[in-house]
């Protein structure tokens, strides 16, 4: 497995026992030795510029970025992609892996200028050599949109609003290609609608937290002084949403799938919840609970299912509760990790569900990581244990207007457990954290009620 980030390195480094790093160093080595050996010998055989060395080459760039030796691995990635130029051509469409595997590498080394200049070279790769529609054209595109979204939690904040705009461009592309490519009811579609799902949601909570991003993309047209009210943007993006929602939904019912179909409904009530919309969420709710029931779910399935509340939004769509059991709520923690946690004894008459939640990254901690393999609970993160509850739904009344509201899923009794003792201001600070987190709540036949919970919250590093 390869690090995603210096600090995932360090991770490792931090966590292995010294015993397990004394076996993993020698044969390490033994790997580098061994792949610069097989390179001389393909250099013997087939000279310096032949196509039979690439693939070595790019092995041995994977091997030097595993010990975070990036410049060697961006040398080999060069080298690599100048074997093709002599062999194809200047710009070709086989150049493109490479160049990702570049944009990757700066990224871990954490120069985002230089990855962006090879963004932007691989946008135009894909816009001037992409001749036909095909699968590889789709994947690639995806490719670039997965390091638009990881540009935006690690580049610097001045290109946040570019990474966004990027991603939505060739997310977007990728969907009329499959959709041209397949046809409108393709399960291969699934994944790249729900991406775009997940960017309105990202876009909405950048125009919240307001600041340059989020009045860059309130602009009426990009560079524009104009800008479109807030409300009314988050209300673009929350409509845009269910469209792509509904469209998933569509695909299901495509193909049969009535599981598939009510779970899309399930994602939808958690849209309408993301967007503070609680009637049509509670609706959608019991919706979905009903049409689960209808595809053959079993109540007792059902019940263990809903039991356990979680954090919003689900990264990735999942068409069954089977799916969606094993990989929905969250990253697992294993237990050795929490043992430096004294965890609160739940109640005996209440289920105590254990969350987990991880900031982004430094320049966008407003949302969790879509990637579970930066999601390591990690000695070199800022960890804080939190115990409350998770309510089902209350009526409120506002104390100016005496309006009276409903809510759905609200944290409440909040206790700070670890880190302790702190300050009050850290407190209030961490627990102000927390508070911004949404929740689908825990549901008993379709319907919201209480649940207790902890979770655990790992605040995203200091930018360097």
């Amino acid at each position: 497995m390869k690090c995603a980030t210096t600090s995932g390195c360090l991770f490792l480094v931090l966590f292995l026992s010294s015993a397990s790093l004394a076996q993993l160093l020698p044969e390490s080595d033994s790997r580098l030795e061994r792949g610069l050996a097989v390179l001389t010998e393909l250099e013997s055989e087939f000279g310096n510029n032949s196509t039979q060395l690439v693939p070595a080459l790019t092995e041995m760039a994977d091997l030097y970025r595993d010990e975070g030796r990036f410049a060697e691995a961006y040398r080999m990635l060069d080298r690599a992609a100048q074997v093709i130029r002599v062999s194809e051509g200047l710009y070709t469409r086989s150049q493109i892996p490479l160049v990702r595997m570049k944009v990757e590498n700066y990224g871990d080394w954490g120069d985002w200028d230089s990855a962006r200049e090879q963004l932007e070279h691989l946008f135009w790769l894909h816009r001037t050599k992409s001749d036909r529609v095909d699968s590889a054209l789709i994947a690639d595109l995806m490719a670039v949109n997965e390091l638009h979204l990881r540009g935006i939690s690690e580049d610097s904040y001045e290109f946040q609003t570019f990474h966004f705009r990027r991603a939505a461009h060739v997310n977007w592309l990728a969907l009329g290609a499959a959709e041209r490519l397949w046809g409108a009811t393709d399960l291969r579609l699934v994944p790249i609608i729900y991406s775009l799902v997940r960017q309105q949601h990202l876009q909405a909570v950048a125009v919240e937290q307001g600041g340059k991003t989020g009045w860059e993309l309130r602009q009426i047209v990009p560079g524009a002084d104009l800008v479109r009210e807030r409300d009314d943007m988050r209300r673009y993006f929350y409509v845009t949403g269910l469209g792509l929602l509904d469209q998933l939904r569509s695909i299901q019912l495509a193909q049969l799938d009535l599981e598939g179909a009510a779970m899309a409904n399930l994602y939808t009530a958690d849209w309408h919840l993301l967007f503070n919309e609680e009637d049509a969420a509670l609706a959608a709710y019991r919706r979905s609970y009903e049409e689960l029931s209808y595809a053959g779910r079993q109540p007792d399935a059902l019940e263990d299912f809903f039991a356990t509340p979680s954090v919003l939004p689900v990264h990735d769509f999942h068409s069954s509760l089977a799916a969606a059991s094993t990989f929905g709520q969250g990253v697992k923690v294993e237990q050795s990790e929490l043992d430096s946690f004294r965890q609160p004894e739940p109640e005996a008459e209440t289920d105590h569900a254990q969350l987990f939640y991880a900031e982004w990254g430094p320049s966008f901690p407003y949302t969790s990581s879509p990637d579970p393999v930066t999601q390591q609970f990690s000695a070199v993160r800022n960890a804080a244990l939190f115990s409350f509850d998770i309510s089902g739904v209350m009526e409120i009344t506002r104390f100016i207007s005496r309006k009276q509201e409903r809510t759905v899923a609200q944290p409440l009794n909040v206790s700070l457990v670890q880190p302790a003792p702190v300050s009050p201001e850290f407190r209030e600070q961490m627990i102000a954290r927390l508070e911004q987190l949404q929740f689908r709540p825990r549901l008993h036949a379709g319907r919201p009620v209480e649940a207790s919970a902890t979770l655990i919250y790992l605040s995203a590093p200091s930018s360097p």
